[in-house]
Order: structure tokens, then C-alpha cells, then sequence
């Protein structure tokens, strides 16, 4: 038998490790919130490390997160509201799965404040300018024929418990506020008016990445949105350990994390893919944002390859 030659041993020591590793990647997110848990969860089950992922999040502004994106200091982001403006405005950025079908977003004012009507020169908050709670709230107000900043003033307040700390302060009437911290504003007396899913069901959270990623890297693509398929599977099949693991995330205790729970699950999406009618609305809030005359091309804005495959 012929001996392996020298190049033919180095080869296979040297592969090895390379198919051993696992590809890292980065995603950041504006908040902490229960519309992308199910990536937190993925990675806790290890699923992502089935597929041969190393996934880590980083908290970011959304204004943050779009130039993170772009430079490629980040693989994605699941700041959709950002990232589909973005697209329109010819950055070459695309939408590939959808975690959350529909906003995760209540609508909390205090007392007093008993419908959107109420609001007019009133001051409402939210995260930060260009993030879907400020995109939602523009929408919210046009809807009840409320114009913002006109009729309502709309604050900047930062993350979730930002926007608690300023209810309480008082320096707000209302927010615009995600699962959990609705919850505990609820829990301290505050009142919801309405839950925004349930008037606009449009696409919130999932995964924006670059257009050249899915040239280049769509094995890898095509792996994190299978990978995070498995995990909101899991998430809607086993709900006991899902609430245990918001719980540790949140740091909420049972009840709040089942509650959060309860309001979360129904949003996260099965099929990856938003649904026509939330596409619709969608682009019409594209539409009446940017002063178009019709509804643009979704396409622009989304790849729904790996979700379909």
C-alpha cells in the first residue's frame, strides 16, 4: 500500500477543525422583546449549533443597527421596520424571514387616557425615531386621523424600561410599549387601550440582512432560517418550558411570563414568510410614509427564497 504523501497528512490535519467550526454570526436587535425571543430560545436549545452556527445578539439602536448592518459588523438584524425603509430608499438590504407576524406593540396611557382620541396634544412615547414603534405609532394616530406631531407629540424614550420610568414620571400620557413591559405598566395601574397587532397586522420582527450575504453566504442564510423555524416550532409546542426560559430571560416572574407568553405566541410566524395581507399593509404604510401614488413592489423589500425552500 502506498504511503499518504506529506501535502495529503497536512490536508487533513489542517481540515479538521475547519469543518469542526462553526460559523459566527452577529445579529443585533433594538430591544429586548418577546417578538424575537424565539431566536434567544434557538440558541438556548442548541439549535443553531446543529446547523453549524454560532449565534450571538447585541442590543443596538435601530439607526445603529442599519449602519452596523451595512458595514457587515453585524450579519442581520431584526429591526424590519428599519431595514424595509432602508430598502426603498435603494440600500441594498433585504427582509428574509418574518418572527413576528404582527406587532407585539400595546398601546398604554395613564390614567385618564381611555382611547386614542384622548391623545390629541397629548405626548406620546417611544423607543427612537426610524424604530417600528415610531413607524406604528405614525400609523396608529393616521388611522384614528390624528396627525403626529401636530395633534400628538411623539417622544424619544429609549428601550422598554425607559419608557416605563417615564410613564411613571409622568413625563408621558402614553407609550408605545412591547411584551413584556406593557405587562408590568398594566401591573402598576396604567391602562392598555389597544393592542396595535390587532388593527395593523404587518410584518415586526425576523432577520434583515445585506444583499451580498445572500449572493455570497446563502448556505449560511438558508441554515439560520431553518434553524430558527425549529425554534418557534418548539416555542408554540412546549409552552411550560418556553415560559420558563421568558421568565429567565426577562427576568419576570410566572405570571407575567405567562401572560407575555400568551400575547406573544400567536404572533410568531409558522411559515417564516409575512402573510398577503400583512405585505399589504405593509406597503401602504410605505406608501402614505413616503408620499407615494401607489403601493411599492414588495420585492424590494423582501426575499422569501429560504423560507420557501
Amino acid at each position: 500500500m502506498r504511503q499518504p504523501t506529506i501535502q495529503l497528512f497536512l490536508l487533513l490535519i489542517f481540515a479538521l477543525p475547519v469543518a469542526a467550526q462553526s460559523s459566527k454570526i452577529h445579529i443585533s436587535a433594538p430591544s429586548k422583546s418577546l417578538s424575537w425571543f424565539p431566536i434567544h430560545l434557538t440558541r438556548e436549545k442548541g439549535f443553531y449549533r446543529d446547523a453549524g452556527l454560532d449565534v450571538d445578539y447585541v442590543i443596538m439602536k435601530p439607526q445603529v443597527a442599519m449602519q452596523a448592518l451595512i458595514a457587515g459588523d453585524v450579519g442581520y438584524t431584526t429591526a424590519l421596520g428599519s431595514t424595509i425603509r432602508a430598502a426603498f430608499r435603494g440600500v441594498p438590504l433585504r427582509v428574509v424571514m418574518t418572527i413576528a407576524d404582527k406587532p407585539l406593540f400595546a398601546l398604554i396611557g395613564r390614567p385618564g387616557i381611555t382611547s386614542v382620541d384622548d391623545l390629541k396634544n397629548k405626548m406620546l412615547g417611544i423607543s427612537s425615531f426610524g424604530a417600528s414603534t415610531d413607524t406604528y405609532a405614525r400609523a396608529l394616530l393616521r388611522r384614528f386621523k390624528l396627525t403626529p406631531n401636530q395633534d400628538v407629540k411623539i417622544i424619544a424614550l429609549g428601550g422598554g424600561m425607559n419608557r416605563i420610568a417615564a410613564m411613571e414620571a409622568g413625563a408621558v400620557d402614553a407609550a408605545l410599549i412591547e411584551a413584556p413591559y406593557n405587562v408590568m405598566l398594566e401591573r402598576k395601574g396604567f391602562r392598555k387601550i389597544l393592542f396595535v397587532g390587532d388593527l395593523i397586522p404587518s410584518p415586526l420582527a425576523g432577520f434583515g440582512t445585506r444583499v451580498e450575504k445572500i449572493q455570497k453566504q446563502s448556505d449560511e442564510v438558508q441554515r439560520l432560517v431553518r434553524a430558527t423555524l425549529r425554534g418557534i416550532q418548539y416555542a408554540k409546542s412546549n409552552k411550560q418550558e418556553t415560559v420558563r426560559s421568558i421568565m429567565k430571560w426577562t427576568d419576570l416572574d410566572q405570571a407575567l411570563a405567562q401572560g407575555s407568553y400568551e400575547m406573544a405566541v400567536s404572533s410568531w410566524s409558522s411559515s417564516g414568510a409575512a402573510s398577503a395581507q400583512g405585505l399589504q399593509i405593509a406597503m401602504e404604510e410605505i406608501r402614505a410614509e413616503f408620499k407615494l401614488d401607489a403601493a411599492p413592489d414588495a420585492a424590494k423589500a423582501f426575499d422569501w427564497t429560504f423560507v420557501q425552500k
